[in-house]
């Protein structure tokens, strides 16, 4: 074989080994490449799994609601924050008869401390008393015949007939009552202000 063959032969061989080695470079880097890329991903699903179950948690906080009005069992019941009203409503026993539905959103979550009034849907005949009677003759707006003060329909003054309520507190009455008519007389004491001295002082002189 003569000289120029072989020193071909020598070139083209050198050149393979070349390749291989770039080949094999190459894959070394792409290796690399699809290791990162692959913990990376790891990573990001742990951190994903890691807020999903942060999340669940504070989903499942304990939180507790007050609710009454017409409802079978008022009082104070523990939910979390993934509970809506209607669920309350059935741990309270359901809701009355009376119940007017059109005036909440059973869909809605509660809050942790909440209070919740149901309100009472009242019709012409709910007007009547036990013995057959009608309620007490109203002389004006919201003051009876009796001379009570009717705490859902008074106007500012007439609230302010009552011992102890000045304007600011006639006015407090008022707000309260927008948002969430009173069920029971006793209900007043909802209104911030409005504690056991306040009320045993005007309550004979209330109704609704």
């Amino acid at each position: 074989m003569n000289v120029s063959v072989v020193n071909k032969l020598k070139a083209k061989a050198a050149d393979l080994l070349l390749d291989r080695k770039l080949i094999i470079r190459i894959s070394i880097v792409i290796f690399i490449l699809l290791t990162a890329l692959l913990l990376r991903v790891h990573e990001n699903g742990k951190a994903d799994i890691s807020v999903e179950a942060a999340d669940e948690v504070a989903i499942e906080q304990e939180i507790y609601v007050d609710i009454g009005g017409a409802i079978k069992n008022p009082g104070v019941y523990k939910a979390t924050t993934s509970t809506r009203l209607y669920e309350v409503i059935e741990m309270a026993g359901g809701l009355r008869s009376d119940a007017d539905t059109d005036s909440i959103n059973q869909a809605a979550f509660v809050e942790d401390g909440q209070k919740i009034i149901i309100p009472i849907h009242y019709q012409e005949d709910q007007n009547a008393d036990d013995d057959g009677e009608g309620p007490p003759e109203q002389t004006s707006q919201g003051i009876t015949s009796t001379g009570k003060v009717n705490i859902n329909t008074a106007s500012k003054d007439e609230l302010m007939t009552l011992t102890g309520i000045g304007e600011v507190m006639a006015e407090r009455i008022i707000e309260y009552r927008t948002g969430s008519r009173f069920n029971s007389i006793e209900d007043i004491k909802s209104v911030k202000g409005i504690g056991d001295a306040t009320y045993e002082k005007i309550k004979d002189n209330l109704t609704l």
